[in-house]
């Protein structure tokens, strides 16, 4: 790892690929029926992990029951955040539909009461890999988590849109909870050019990590712009005196504390002279990729925003750019456990 400027951890990092790719492949040969014995059978286990995840899984709050500044109206109509948060509510009451709707099937393909489709068999032989159903990760968001983990991940996702909708904005926005974070930037930045009567195309986001650790300890909003939490660092550390530091030996990911999203000027910012329409603060800082997921790569959707990439966080440093870009650092919205 020296050789490429990279940290000893992107070595560990390696041999957990090589593992889990060995692993991966051991599963996917392993026999479907289970040998004659006391034990559980395939048909048995999923329909139990079926059952389970019926009875954990919440549901979505009703409209109805909205706090009265979730969808705030205007002179000029429902404030940003809230058609923003409408938007991704629908694409929430999709994914759960089609959860809910396909586990009460597949408990009863299994017991022979309908047909065992082509769809539920491979969410049937993916249950048993601890692997997310395609028919779930078509309706998704982007997510290298095992089963398991997904479930719970997803359970997070609706306790974070419930709270939403029936207690307002939150003081910190869980921004890696969204289909579409990019959206909730614009929408954020709207409510400040409307609020300033600052043209949108003059403002861009300059991030500041702040002390906090946890959104919980907030005792307020932020006072313009947003407050933003749970991104990861890949690559290196944080200590809150000089911003990104060299990882400890065997951390590959540190927790960044909450993120003050500042909406400022163009013109009191720096253009960057290697990457369009990025404006940096003087001294400038490290300017830091946010991914989505791990693998770090994503194509053009329909919007014309990148299926992985986020954004650009500037984040304070000591060292050089190029440093950090030798190191490989970035920002992930989730881990990959």
């Amino acid at each position: 790892p020296r050789v490429f400027g990279l940290h000893q951890n992107a070595l560990i990092t390696a041999q957990v690929g090589q593992v889990r790719d060995f692993l991966a492949t051991v599963t996917s040969v392993q026999p479907r029926i289970s040998s004659s014995g006391t034990g559980k059978s395939s048909e048995e286990i999923v329909t139990d992990m079926a059952a389970d995840l019926l009875d954990r899984i919440p549901n979505l709050g009703s409209k109805k029951q909205a706090h009265a500044k979730t969808f705030e109206m205007t002179e000029s109509g429902m404030v940003s955040l809230g058609v923003f948060f409408g938007q991704e509510r629908v694409s929430f009451e999709i994914l759960h539909k089609k959860v809910k709707a396909s586990l009460e099937v597949l408990g009863r393909a299994i017991k022979g009461l309908v047909v065992m489709s082509s769809e539920l068999e491979d969410m049937f032989n993916n249950f048993l890999l601890q692997k997310l159903p395609k028919a779930w990760a078509k309706a998704a968001y982007p997510c290298l988590k095992p089963l398991a983990s997904w479930v719970q991940d997803f359970m997070d996702r609706i306790g974070f849109m419930n709270r939403w909708l029936l207690e307002g904005p939150p003081m910190s926005f869980w921004v890696p909870c969204f289909f579409f974070p990019q959206g909730f930037m614009t929408a954020a930045m709207q409510m400040h050019a409307r609020a300033t009567k600052i043209a949108i195309d003059d403002l861009v986001w300059v991030t500041d990590v702040t002390s906090t650790k946890e959104p919980g300890e907030l005792t307020g909003p932020a006072s313009s712009g947003v407050n933003v939490h749970g991104f990861f660092l890949e690559g290196c550390g944080w200590n809150d005196a000089d911003g990104l530091a060299e990882s400890e030996m065997g951390v590959l990911f540190v927790s960044l504390p909450v993120v003050w999203l500042k909406p400022t000027k163009r013109s009191e910012l720096v253009a960057d002279k290697e990457i369009n329409n990025v404006f940096r603060t003087s001294p400038p800082g490290y300017l830091c990729p946010l991914y989505k997921t791990s693998e770090r790569k994503g194509t053009l959707s329909t919007t014309g925003h990148s299926t992985n990439f986020v954004m650009y966080a500037e984040l304070r440093t000591s060292s050089s750019q190029d440093h950090w870009i030798c190191r490989g650092v970035a920002l992930l919205c989730m881990l990959d456990t």
